[in-house]
């Protein structure tokens, strides 16, 4: 391997961002305007419906926090097609069956026999369970997370998803061979300390939640961002190369661990797919780029007070400067006073001429336009290398 890169999206600032417009849009309605039909609706009306939207949503639309993130992976697909002649591609297709994960009473599932079985449905109850113990709900602080057979295979407990849930490490082991109702006597019999107390709680609640066969509340919004974002960037993929290798995240966790890698994302990527029998030499010495999306500034019309009503109206500004846009990388040259040195950073413009610029040691300086030099137009990405891994492949 010869490049490593990890994209960092930010798709969680995009929904803040919305929300805090749709806080601040609703405020707004209230004080200044009667009643007022929603723009857009999520779900398609009845044919013999009378109401009406003003919607120009098309079959198919994506949020844009979802999309956002998708587009960030085509985008440099393509960026980093025209400096590599890349021929293959390997996608991770995640795929979850929400009726599924809500009711796995529906119908049977039948799981890839073999070596991947174990990965497979590790993978299965990290996302169904939300990545949290079902039987403390993170009380007990363990981290390590494990497929725990409700029914101890000791005891004819079989290997089927009807008798898996999730535990983690310390529920696990303290359960052990016991069934629900022997550790939970266990649990009773547990009167201090007071921490020790706490969690047994914790269990006992977890335990009957278990023998009902239901969940801590878990939300499939994950779920439901995974597929929809995974569709849209397959599609892309597959119009970019023709042909595209889908593997799931199970495999990926088998040729990881097989190859012996740490976790981390871009060896996960490496994993995707068919892999060497004898891995894979590394040319990166243990180098990745990092590369955080921080978007292209945003449309504020103004600053809004508590109520959302506009209090100060933003000037509209030159989007460029002298030739520089807020968000290039420069170099600036000053000669002289206070910032006398050379200086790359971020520049962040202003009609008067005398710039901002952050630099990479995260020092703010203000110097004149004429001293500036442009290394990169603004992206949208921030970047930098790092060392994450010592030993050869």
């Amino acid at each position: 391997m010869a490049f490593f890169m990890q994209i960092e999206h930010h798709g969680e600032q995009i929904v803040k961002n919305l929300q805090t417009r749709k806080n601040i849009r609703h405020h707004r309605r209230q004080r200044e305007t009667g009643y007022r039909r929603c723009k857009y609706i999520n779900h398609y009306l009845p044919q013999d419906s009378n109401y009406k939207v003003a919607s120009s949503r098309p079959k198919g639309w994506l949020p844009p926090s979802v999309k956002s993130i998708g587009n960030n992976i085509i985008n440099w697909v393509i960026r980093l097609g025209k400096l590599f002649n890349l021929t293959q591609c390997s996608f991770e297709a995640v795929r979850f069956d929400t009726q599924l994960m809500d009711n796995p009473e529906i119908s049977g599932v039948e799981y890839q026999q073999g070596a991947l079985l174990g990965y497979e449905i590790k993978e299965y109850l990290l996302h169904k369970y939300g990545h949290v113990c079902q039987y403390c709900g993170g009380e007990s602080g363990d981290s390590i997370l494990e497929w725990e057979h409700i029914k101890p295979k000791s005891k004819g407990g079989s290997d089927s998803m009807k008798n898996a849930t999730l535990a983690c490490h310390t529920c696990n082991q303290d359960k052990g061979n016991l069934s629900l109702d022997e550790w939970a006597a266990v649990e009773r019999a547990i009167k201090d300390p007071a921490n020790r107390k706490k969690l047994a709680e914790a269990r006992l609640s977890g335990i009957e939640r278990v023998k009902a066969h239901k969940m801590h509340k878990v939300s499939n919004r994950y779920c439901a961002w995974s597929n929809a974002s995974r569709r849209y960037v397959e599609k892309a993929l597959f119009g970019i190369f023709g042909d595209v290798e889908c593997s799931s995240g199970g495999r990926t966790k088998y040729n990881r661990s097989r190859l012996g890698l740490p976790k981390d994302h871009h060896y996960d990527a490496l994993c995707v797919g068919a892999v060497p029998e004898h891995g894979y030499k590394d040319l990166t010495h243990g180098y990745c780029l990092y590369t955080t999306a921080i978007g292209r500034g945003n449309r504020r019309r103004g600053k809004p007070n508590s109520c959302g009503i506009l209090v100060v109206k933003y000037k509209k500004t030159p989007k460029r400067v002298k030739g520089f846009q807020t968000g290039d990388i420069v170099v600036a040259n000053v000669p002289r006073g206070k910032h006398a040195g050379r200086h790359v950073g971020r520049v962040a413009t202003r009609k008067s001429e005398w710039f901002d610029i952050r630099t990479t040691t995260g020092e703010l300086i203000n110097t004149n336009a004429a001293y500036c030099r442009i290394l990169q137009r603004d992206s949208g990405y921030r970047y930098h290398y790092k060392r994450t891994y010592t030993q050869s492949l």
